[in-house]
């Protein structure tokens, strides 16, 4: 008899076990997330890396305001909307610090090249985005890109073409990337996209610079940089880039 009643006892405090085991993980759940949504709210946001907008902009344009918890905030939507929002921005972080600190890290898009539509021009960064309509006033500095044109252009969205033009686009942004990395803006001139395999540029005025395929677009634009000191000051002609690996010069 003392047996059973020991038996039952243990199976009593196993089963009292069983039902707090859940019922205490329940507990510190709901204790968690009250705590998250108590605490960690947003009381600082900084923004780093602006320069043509300010930071009160790039905060509106995030949506986030202070107070909001740093555990639900959601950073990808918080960028879409500033890269939709503020034409010039072309890529924004948002990176939370515990316990309450927000920093939007922002990199803006740069004016760098023109495309022209329907009679209207449209200013272009490197990597194909939009930034605006201008009027010829507004376009001293800027590359002339010839022979491709937007379709339905809109400031802040990625340029896009007709699809018989995405080699052509495909070409114009890698080498629109790679004349804005190496610092080339000022030197280039009425670049040429009717033969998406074998595109053109002028170059300092004096040059016909020819590239030839899609393929190593950096390395062509160093072997430029690299070779057109070693010719005559006063020489102008065609340079033939097409190779990779030479660089090919006949004068006019």
């Amino acid at each position: 008899m003392a047996r059973r009643d020991r038996y039952g006892a243990a199976r009593k405090k196993k089963s009292r076990s069983a039902f707090f085991a859940p019922l205490s993980f329940l507990l510190v759940c709901v204790a968690v997330v009250f705590g998250m949504g108590v605490f960690f709210r947003v009381q600082t946001i900084e923004v780093e890396g602006v320069e043509g907008y300010t930071p009160e902009e790039i905060i509106e344009a995030s949506g986030i305001d202070i107070g909001d918890n740093l555990f639900f905030i959601n950073r990808a939507a918080a960028s879409t909307r500033i890269y939709s929002r503020l034409p010039r921005v072309e890529v924004a972080n948002v990176e939370p610090h515990l316990p309450n600190k927000l920093t939007i890290h922002v990199k803006e898009s740069y004016a760098l090249a023109y495309v022209e539509w329907q009679g209207t021009f449209w200013i272009v960064t490197g990597n194909c985005k939009l930034l605006q309509s201008a009027t010829p006033d507004e376009l001293g500095g800027l590359i002339q890109v010839l022979n491709i044109s937007p379709e339905s252009p809109e400031a802040g969205k990625a340029m896009t073409v007709a699809e018989e033009d995405n080699l052509k686009l495909a070409y114009l942004q890698s080498l629109l990337s790679a004349i804005e990395e190496l610092d080339m803006v000022q030197d280039v001139a009425q670049l040429d996209m009717s033969n998406p395999a074998n595109p053109t540029f002028q170059y300092k005025g004096r040059f016909t610079v020819r590239m030839g395929s899609n393929d190593n677009t950096d390395y062509k634009l160093r072997m430029l940089l690299s070779g057109v000191p070693q010719l005559d000051p006063n020489e102008i002609g065609t340079i033939n880039l097409s190779d990779g690996v030479t660089v090919r010069f006949t004068p006019s």
